[in-house]
Order: C-alpha cells, then sequence, then structure tokens
C-alpha cells in the first residue's frame, strides 16, 4: 500500500469484541483509557451475547467516553464481533484489543509512529504474561523509536506460526477493509485469519518492545485448550488456502508440510500413533508433495484435534491445556 494511499490523520479506533470478561474489564478499559499520545480516538466496543454482566460494566465504566460506540448482538463469535467492530469504525487505524488483556500506556503511540507513513499494513509488538495479584507497570515509559524489524513477505512466516495476539497489533483500517476482515468461518480464532490476509498483501513491522500483557491464567479462555486452538488454526490456513488458489506452490505446500507435521506429533503425544498411522502417512506425503489440493490436505490433518476430544476423558484434556492465546 502506497504511503500517499494513508490517511495524513492519525486516528485510532479502539476495537474491543467481549465476551463474558467481566472480571477482567476495569482494568482492560483503564488500560485503554489511559492511551498516551497526541492522536484522535475512537472506542468501539460489540458485546458478544454475553451471559455475565460484561455489557453493563462497559457502559458503567465508559460512561464520560468521547466518541464511544457500544454494540450487541447475539452470540455468534469473536470473528463475527471483531467483524461488526471494524465496519463501525471511522478512524484510519484501528488498535485491537483482547477484554483480558492490558496494554502498555505507550503502545498504541509507539505503534502508531512505527506505521504512519510507511507502506507496511500493520506493526506489532511483544507480548509478556503476568500473574494474578501482579499486574505489570503499564505507565512505564516506553522508547520513543524502538528496535524494529521489517517483515517483507511475511506470509510464510504467518503460516509457520501465529505472529501475534489482537492486543498486540495496530492495521491500517483501509488494508483491513480491502482484505475483507476476520474469516467468520473460524468462530474463535480472528486475529490468524487476518494476519494471514494481509501477509498475502504486504509487509508487516515488528516492534522489539513488550506491549501488551496477557494473565498468565483466564478461567474458560478457549485458547487454552491447546488442541482446539491447534485445529483452529489449522482450519484457518486451509480457508485461507482454498479462498487463495493462486497461492504460490512453494507456500502452499509449505503449509501442507506445516500443517501435517503438527498434527503427526500431537497425534503421536496424545493418541499414541506410531509410524504407518494414518497421521504418519500424512506427514510423509507432505513432505514428497503428494497432497493433492493443499486446502483439502489441511483441512484432514485438522482432524487429529477431534480424535484427541472423542477419545481422552475431559480430565485428561484438561490436563491437555496449554498458553496458546486466541
Amino acid at each position: 500500500m502506497p504511503a500517499s494511499q494513508a490517511s495524513t490523520t492519525p486516528g485510532v479506533s479502539f476495537v474491543v469484541p467481549v465476551y463474558n470478561k467481566a472480571p477482567y474489564l476495569e482494568g482492560v478499559l483503564a488500560a485503554i483509557r489511559a492511551q498516551r499520545g497526541d492522536f484522535r480516538r475512537q472506542y468501539v466496543f460489540v458485546d458478544d451475547g454475553s451471559t455475565d454482566d460484561s455489557l453493563e460494566r462497559v457502559r458503567r465504566l465508559t460512561e464520560g467516553w468521547p466518541t464511544t460506540v457500544i454494540e450487541t448482538q447475539p452470540n455468534h463469535g469473536s470473528a463475527h464481533a471483531t467483524n461488526r467492530a471494524i465496519a463501525l469504525a471511522r478512524m484510519p487505524y484501528l488498535k485491537f484489543v483482547d477484554a483480558d488483556d492490558l496494554l502498555a500506556h505507550d503502545a498504541t503511540d509507539r505503534l502508531l509512529r512505527a506505521l504512519h507513513g510507511s507502506d507496511a499494513c500493520l506493526a506489532y509488538g511483544e507480548a509478556q504474561t503476568y500473574e494474578a495479584g501482579a499486574p505489570p507497570d503499564l505507565a512505564a515509559t516506553l522508547p520513543e523509536t524502538p528496535p524494529l524489524t521489517r517483515l517483507r513477505a511475511p506470509l510464510r512466516l504467518a503460516l509457520k506460526n501465529s505472529l501475534f495476539n489482537p492486543t498486540q497489533f495496530l492495521a491500517r483500517t483501509e488494508a483491513v477493509r480491502a482484505v475483507g476482515g476476520c474469516d467468520e468461518t473460524i468462530v474463535f480464532s480472528q486475529e490468524y485469519s487476518l494476519t494471514l490476509r494481509l501477509a498475502a498483501q504486504w509487509d508487516f513491522l515488528r516492534l522489539n518492545i513488550p506491549l501488551a500483557f496477557l494473565p498468565r491464567s483466564a478461567p474458560g479462555r478457549l485458547s487454552d485448550d491447546r488442541g482446539r486452538q491447534l485445529k483452529r488454526v489449522t482450519l484457518a490456513c486451509a480457508s485461507f488456502l482454498r479462498d487463495n488458489p493462486a497461492t504460490p506452490e512453494p507456500l502452499a505446500r509449505f503449509a501442507c508440510q506445516r500443517a501435517a507435521g503438527r498434527a503427526w506429533k500431537f497425534a503421536r503425544r496424545h493418541l499414541g500413533a506410531r509410524i504407518g498411522s494414518d497421521w504418519h502417512r500424512l506427514d510423509m506425503k507432505s513432505r514428497l508433495g503428494l497432497t493433492g489440493s493443499a486446502a483439502d490436505f489441511v483441512e484432514r490433518c485438522a482432524a487429529v484435534y477431534d480424535r484427541v476430544s472423542r477419545e481422552q476423558p475431559p480430565a485428561v484434556r484438561r490436563g491437555q491445556a496449554g498458553a496458546a492465546r486466541k
């Protein structure tokens, strides 16, 4: 995206989908409101059918805030809620925030400084975790010009691993809308599908400083189920490949190898799969390039995570929970 096409007004819409996050909202919203920097702001909250008092808390805590939009909808998942918030945004930049994460007070300003005037589509920083009862020092001043890395043609990196969670990045509104926002078929993994779509077209900027702080433990957090998280990531890759049939063959083959290798490793660890099993054969086919349709192949790899859910009791599945984020 040429810099000449970017808005010259560095206004930011804070995009916050909310679902049953009542215990976290006071700290999350305080950190958003405390963002430092000389830029215009809009605050967009979409409550995705919360069954706790999240919606009431958002309304109470944002009372008196300027340029604030609060919408509510039946539960459709974070991708749908995020897309609705994107549609309501009126500023040229979007600052995404998960409703249980904290932003350093300089986070938006530092991301905006890096991205504004560049031809990249987004900038992101590092994330750290914190323990309940020991919140980070969000007010600490961050370097005005932090170390920065430009990720050129970042699709391969994005296909390899999820690069960031929503709270870590800021993006151009026009770029996000140009790619259609989040893939709503991947209901609970909004940022990864959006990352893939953006990475296929533009460069990214990475700021090598911590900007987002994630609670180490968040009861009920979907991404703490490692199997479900890997399934969502795998299906997001399959959906991306299906929607982008012109993806260069080396990248499509890499996506197949990555999905099959991850499935084979997971099957060995959680199903006791051995050499010669279905998952081992998928891995070998990916290495030999015998995959057929890349989208269909990657989607087949996602089935291993359903097998684990069906064949192991709930206590075992809970023990598998990892620290991955949505």
